[in-house]
């Protein structure tokens, strides 16, 4: 009997030990980041300050697990809502919006650009058309919303840049910290940027952010507002045309007043996860087809109401400015 239960106790203190090693075996690695793009050569001049910022040491932390939003009970839009509506309805959704942080600019009752900007976030966030006006699929998804991360065991900071929504998500210790329409590259051939004629395709792939310039940067596709780069001279940055389709040189455009301060809840170093499907060369697109397809009806505001102004006349300054010849890097694709 004594040697029976000798036997047992060795049986299970083997056992615990083989388990401890199974899961320190499977807990002790973890996969390196690739590194980021360095600049390689001077072909940009620009009067904005370019900041580069030593690369934050890589470590292993646990993901903390997403925080989902409580449901809601917005008021019915009635026959819809859109640019020049006013009113006690309005104030509800852009108050619920910017709960969900997709940021309407001032939550003041107002629909303007900024506030079409964020329906088009959401209507591109769960698959409805994007027409800009807020109905009653807005008022469910709204109502009902749920997060869905594309890289959720990955990095608590990080930028994901969905190619099939046409979404931009901004995670900060695991939680949505942003989500803001963006146009990507629209895949059509085109000349005259840095390296002749090519074809304006964003790369899908695991990137990292590596060099800001404050303020406007001119090249020679056109001028960008505080272009963050993340992939050779594919960068995130404003611009004050931001359709609801694939519609840049390579860069993710995002609206005017988010990259007012887009760069100050990001850094150098942090991760950049481009999905979905890329636009093939010569504008032969297989991912999915927006609805409705692309105009330029949304886009022009009634004569009874200004638009929101665009003019970044008071994006936040928190560097020094001064004129300097920016080392550009060597470019996969072009901008903007």
């Amino acid at each position: 009997m004594r040697r029976a239960f000798f036997a047992i106790v060795a049986i299970v203190v083997i056992g615990a030990a083989g388990t401890a090693a199974y899961f320190a075996l499977k807990n002790g690695g973890s996969t390196s980041s690739a590194a980021a793009n360095p600049p390689a050569n001077d072909s940009t001049t620009t009067t904005a300050a370019t900041t580069t910022t030593t690369l934050a040491p890589t470590t292993t932390t646990s993901i903390p697990k997403l925080v989902q939003p409580a449901r809601a009970a917005l008021p019915p839009p009635g026959n819809g809502l859109s640019w020049g509506s006013r009113g006690p309805v309005v104030l509800a959704y852009e108050a619920r919006m910017k709960q969900l942080h997709f940021d309407p600019g001032p939550v003041d009752g107002v629909f303007d650009q900024d506030t079409q900007y964020a329906v088009q976030s959401v209507q591109k966030y769960y698959g409805l058309p994007r027409t800009g006006r807020i109905d009653f699929g807005v008022q469910v998804a709204l109502d009902h919303f749920q997060y869905s991360p594309a890289e959720p065991n990955t990095e608590p900071d990080r930028v994901e840049i969905d190619l099939d929504r046409q979404v931009l998500t901004l995670f900060s210790k695991g939680q949505v910290a942003l989500i803001t329409t963006t146009s990507t590259g629209s895949g059509e051939h085109f000349c005259g940027g840095v390296d002749g004629c090519q074809y304006a395709i964003t790369q899908a792939g695991h990137f990292h952010f590596y060099e800001l310039h404050q303020g406007w940067q001119k090249g020679k596709l056109g001028t960008m507002w505080n272009p963050y780069y993340f992939n050779g001279s594919e960068a995130v940055h404003g611009l004050q045309s931001v359709p609801t389709y694939p519609a840049s040189h390579g860069c993710a455009r995002i609206p005017m007043h988010i990259a007012n301060y887009f760069y100050t809840l990001v850094h150098n170093g942090e991760s950049v996860f481009v999905v979905g499907t890329p636009k093939k060369a010569g504008n032969g697109y297989i991912g999915p087809i927006p609805n409705p397809p692309p105009t330029t009806a949304t886009s022009t505001p009634p004569t009874t109401v200004a638009p929101a102004t665009t003019t970044p006349t008071t994006a936040k300054k928190t560097k020094t400015t001064t004129t300097t010849t920016v080392r550009h890097p060597s470019p996969t694709t072009t901008k903007p």
